[in-house]
């Protein structure tokens, strides 16, 4: 009889792993099947309105005329010990004379997250960073690099410069 009853008990238990192997191989099967879908269902995302609005602007020719697109005042602290010292800066952007008015609308609907991007850059900054042609200068790079990557995802530089109006620390 005890024969009778471990065999009974092992063909539960051998029955309870089989059903727990097969539970955690349709696991193990949706997760793989989800982790290669992913890339796909990701692209399919991507490809939607977004990026044509972006396509439909061509690179600006080198020969064009320019214009300037002003952008707001912005004011920072500097990073300094009694945040004393402070950065009022004014400046344009220079871009295309035939794409003056589509960059223009990119960058007022932007223009919160560029103020904030500024401040926070800037006030990282010192005098001494901000000291001469080269910290000038610097700082026009950054400015002009992330208003690029913001506004343009594919590449092309549309905004060709940043130009100081003003440039003054206190």
């Amino acid at each position: 009889m005890s024969t009778d009853a471990e065999e009974e008990s092992e063909a539960k238990q051998s029955s309870g792993m089989m059903m727990k192997l097969l539970i955690w191989l349709v696991v193990v099967t949706f997760a793989i099947g989800g982790g290669v879908a992913t890339p796909f269902v990701i692209a399919s995302f991507a490809s939607s309105d977004g990026d044509t609005e972006q396509e439909e602007m061509a690179e600006p020719d080198p020969e064009e005329e320019v214009e300037f697109i002003d952008f707001d005042e912005v004011t920072v602290n500097l990073d300094e010990a009694r945040f004393s010292r402070y950065l009022r800066i004014n400046f344009s952007l220079q871009v295309a004379k035939s794409q003056r008015e589509e960059i223009e609308a990119k960058i007022l609907a932007k223009t919160t997250i560029f103020k904030n991007w500024i401040q926070v850059q800037v006030a990282e900054k010192t005098t001494e960073d901000l000291r001469g042609k080269y910290g000038r200068n610097r700082l026009r790079r950054e400015i002009h690099d992330y208003f690029n990557k913001v506004l343009f995802s594919d590449g092309i530089e549309r905004i060709q410069d940043v130009l100081f109006r003003e440039f003054h620390v206190q």
